[in-house]
């Protein structure tokens, strides 16, 4: 018996009328959401061929270690949540998904393109390999450069607009408004690749410090934002003072030429979260701040 006909068997459905026009050697499988844990069943296909070993049936979470976690759109959406977002994808879907799936290979991952449709009478998922990349996809390469600043590889003014217009929930979110007090005098004195080599040490200081609950974005220039939730306000003012404590001790020139940064610090609330305004009101609490001097923040008073 073959694998369809063993699934269909298994499961009591008929799949030849959505595989009856497809390559045969094309990767097909199904996927049981009516029992835990979730069972992947291989219907068609050879799994070598999409950076698999062979196996009829397995875990479906087992199949997220394949997936290669370091991959341009891991850098857009988070490389720590990347995962993880696939997994709330593949169980929140209603009708039809396509996903790109980086898989680990020993040179450079492979990127799947899959097509995923629910059954929804039977409450199991259809899934198709519908083609196999060996370098990044296009779109991918588009979807980061949209997305994420090319010198600092944080996000950019793009994707804070799109997060902030997903944002539901405005509890505990804040966002700052950041501004590299003196970084014109990095400029002046060491030139401006010194200047971009400080902004990227900026980033990867950024990066290399990961939470679940804050996200930096690049705006331009020397401005930067941080997107925080699950905060309050004793939380998110320790944060802006750590903030200018870590810039102001960055490195050697930070030290030497007295840089730190000023912050203006929004509350997000449904009547503010609209993008332009939050940039707005973080503009002018920033510019307070600046006010007072270097190293300070302001939270914008309503």
């Amino acid at each position: 018996m073959g694998l369809r006909r063993k699934v269909e068997s298994l499961f009591n459905v008929n799949l030849l009328e959505d595989l009856i026009f497809v390559d045969k050697k094309q990767v097909y499988f199904l996927v049981d959401l009516n029992v835990l844990p979730n069972v992947c069943h291989v219907i068609s296909g050879d799994l070598n061929k999409i950076g698999l070993p062979k196996f009829e049936t397995i875990e479906a979470k087992k199949l997220l270690n394949f997936v290669e976690p370091d991959n341009l759109l891991a850098e857009v959406e988070g490389k720590h949540t990347f995962i993880e977002k696939i997994r709330q994808d593949f169980l929140t879907f209603k009708d039809e998904l396509f996903l790109y799936i980086p898989i680990k290979s020993n040179q450079k991952p492979l990127w799947l393109y899959i097509r995923l449709r629910r059954l929804s009478e039977k409450n199991l998922v259809l899934g198709q390999v519908v083609r196999v990349y060996e370098d990044t996809p296009i779109s991918i390469i588009h979807y980061q450069k949209t997305y994420q600043d090319p010198l600092t590889r944080l996000f950019n003014r793009e994707t804070l607009k799109m997060h902030m217009s997903y944002l539901q929930n405005t509890e505990g979110a804040y966002l700052m408004y950041l501004d590299i007090d003196r970084f014109k005098h990095i400029n002046d004195q060491y030139g401006h690749q010194t200047g971009d080599q400080f902004l990227i040490d900026i980033a990867n200081h950024f990066i290399s410090k990961w939470e679940y609950n804050v996200l930096y974005y690049r705006l331009g220039g020397d401005e930067f934002a941080v997107y925080c939730y699950d905060h309050d306000e004793i939380t998110i003012i320790k944060r802006a003072q750590q903030l200018i404590n870590e810039i102001e001790n960055l490195n050697e020139i930070a030290t030497k030429l007295n840089v730190s940064v000023s912050i203006g610090i929004i509350k997000i609330t449904n009547n503010n979260k609209d993008y332009h305004n939050l940039l707005n009101l973080g503009d002018k609490a920033m510019y307070e701040s600046k006010g007072k001097g270097s190293g300070k923040f302001t939270i914008y008073a309503y």
